[in-house]
């Protein structure tokens, strides 16, 4: 009787063990199945800048037709302030015309020194100069002169003098807001004239009546560059042929005495 109380004790003590162990395989299967999910990496979409659109300016040139300033639309980047603003009118101005019939207002060689705004108004365009061409390579023993080159004098006549500072004028006036005269420097220093008859001791102030009454239109295209024609390549010279050897000619062996 005691033995068959212990086998029977044992196989309880099994099935419990059995069934400990079972229902801990259940409540963690239960517990991975039902836990929670993973995160999910999401690649942030890469967003592409939004372009900046650029800025239409309405530039004034004079034309071939009459003596009245005409007007020419062009793009250009987008400015950061009134000064960067004003910096692409004025440099504009003296690139030149894109619109076919229309002139140049300044020489070729002038080009933007400076610029910036003032009280009151005012805008200043300091121009830089063209500068002489260097002169030939002077002869032994002459004294090289160490003094910076002299401005090279615009000679043109009072008309031309007069649209070319409206030019410039009209198109800054027009463009940059609250603009309202233009102080005109060369090479950093006030001047009195451009090329003698339009003086720039005082602010200049517009010219409306010079102003044709027209729609800028719309922009023209860039220039397309010419294109250059590549340089033929040279024809690379054979390389150098080493000449024959001549054969070295043996020693005759020496003649036996008679006997």
């Amino acid at each position: 009787m005691p033995r068959r109380f212990a086998v029977l004790l044992v196989g309880i003590l099994l099935s419990i063990l059995v069934a400990l162990l079972l229902a801990r395989t259940l409540r963690r299967g239960d517990g991975e199945a039902g836990g929670p999910p993973r995160p999910t990496v999401v690649p942030t979409p890469v967003v592409p800048p939004t372009p900046i659109p650029p800025r239409r300016l309405v530039l004034w040139f004079s034309s071939e037709a009459d003596e009245k300033l005409h007007p020419e639309a062009r793009d250009v980047p987008a400015s950061a302030d009134e000064t960067a603003l004003l910096r692409s009118v004025a440099s504009a101005v003296l690139e030149g015309p894109r619109r076919e019939g229309l002139l140049r207002s300044f020489p070729e060689g002038w080009s933007l020194r400076a610029a910036f705004r003032l009280p009151d108004g005012i805008a200043v365009v300091d121009l830089a100069l063209p500068r002489p061409q260097p002169s030939a390579t002077p002869a032994e023993g002459t004294q090289v002169s160490l003094a910076p080159p002299e401005r090279a004098r615009w000679e043109t006549g009072s008309r031309e003098e007069l649209t070319a500072a409206q030019s410039l004028v009209v198109s800054v006036v027009r463009n940059l807001p609250g603009a309202a005269r233009v102080v005109l420097l060369l090479d950093g220093e006030p001047a009195e004239t451009l090329a003698g008859h339009v003086d720039l001791t005082h602010p200049l102030l517009p010219d409306d009546s010079s102003v044709a009454d027209e729609e800028p239109g719309e922009p023209p295209p860039l220039p397309t560059p010419t294109p250059t024609a590549a340089p033929s390549p040279s024809p690379t010279p054979p390389p150098p042929t080493r000449p024959p050897r001549r054969p070295t000619p043996r020693p005759r062996p020496a003649a036996e005495g008679t006997a």
